[in-house]
């Protein structure tokens, strides 16, 4: 089996298909650079304010709704934007009383602690950082 994808990958056939997948996460990283740089521009001068703002949208009873309503999970596109933000420009969070079994990476950002923790999916948490 690992014999047929090596010999698979060395033909030309093979090679283009890796430089297909190559590209495809090339611009899916610049694709996240640019919203990160979006994200940088506009709540930057008021990290606070941003994410209240934007956790005030997605813990809307009316968002929540709406989108419970399309037969979906609600989503927080813009918390996972405010991740990207904070794992290019941020400081990493290692204080254990903000972590936990699940944390795959947290960062400070503005007065909060970002995280993504996963399980069975992932998830973004925004905890108020506690003095």
């Amino acid at each position: 089996m690992l014999e047929n994808l090596k010999a698979f990958l060395e033909t030309d056939e093979g090679k283009e298909s890796i430089e297909r997948w190559g590209e495809k996460l090339r611009r899916a990283e610049e694709h996240k650079d640019r919203w990160a740089e979006k994200f940088k521009q506009r709540c930057e001068s008021d990290m606070d304010g941003s994410i209240e703002k934007l956790l005030a949208k997605y813990d809307s009873k009316e968002y929540r709704d709406k989108e419970y309503g399309k037969g979906r999970e609600p989503r927080e596109d813009l918390l996972w934007v405010a991740l990207e933000y904070a794992e290019k420009y941020c400081e990493e969070c290692t204080d254990e009383k903000y972590l936990n079994m699940f944390t795959g990476s947290a960062y400070y950002i503005g007065s909060y602690v970002i995280q993504v923790m996963n399980g069975q999916g992932s998830v973004i948490r925004i905890d108020k950082i506690k003095n």
